[in-house]
């Protein structure tokens, strides 16, 4: 069946039902609740313009599912303790950047503002509410890790690939007719090491790789 043409209708409205009706003998949107009357209420054709059909049950499914891909991303496979280790580094990166907004947000005297003191009654600004929570699910989460071994995993995870790449090394110079015992080696090899560990310190700069 061809699409029907609705390029005379108004631009819809986000949150209403916007199926096509006539008011004063004029084309128009349907200005109901999305899904209102229906089991899916906030998405799709209210009840009066097919909402609870089939296919308008389908279709109300379908725009809440996009709506929530849209919003939230669509889901993807990851191990618990990633997961876990995942959250930490996210909830840091959200305490950092909540420090460095209230360090900017100042007083005529350059003051940090740590006081809302719009109301009746003073209380903690809103950026140091936030920073607040955000360091209790630093704290929970870190707790939720130890718990479930998050730490002890990624020591293994990194002894492991430190050993594969000893054994890569092993290899390499063996090919090249050397002896990987030989003090010499060892000391070039551990420079070289000591080289890459420095650079993965250093801060990046500006759009350095």
């Amino acid at each position: 069946m061809p699409k029907r043409d609705d390029s005379d209708l108004p631009p819809p409205v986000p949150g209403r039902c916007n199926s096509r009706v006539r008011r004063a003998g004029a084309p128009a949107r349907c200005r109901a609740t999305a899904g209102r009357g229906t089991n899916h209420v906030g998405d799709g054709n209210c009840r009066l313009h097919g909402g609870n059909t089939p296919a308008g049950q389908l279709a109300g499914v379908r725009e809440r599912v996009v709506d929530g891909y849209r919003r939230f991303g669509a889901p993807r496979p990851i191990a618990p303790l990633a997961a876990l280790q995942e959250e930490i580094s996210r909830t840091a990166g959200m305490i950092s950047m909540l420090e460095g907004e209230v360090n900017r947000t100042v007083d005529p005297d350059g003051r940090p503002i740590l006081v809302d003191t719009g109301g009746l009654h003073p209380t903690p600004s809103p950026l140091v509410i936030l920073h607040r929570e955000e360091r209790k699910h630093f704290i929970a989460a870190a707790r939720a890790a130890a718990d479930a071994g998050v730490e002890a995993e990624r020591q293994n995870l990194i002894k492991a690939y430190r050993d594969h790449v000893l054994d890569i090394v092993d290899l390499v110079v063996r090919a090249l007719g050397h002896d990987p015992d030989d003090p010499r080696v060892a000391a070039v090899v551990g420079g070289c090491f000591q080289q890459v560990a420095a650079a993965a310190e250093r801060p990046m700069v500006g759009g350095e790789l």
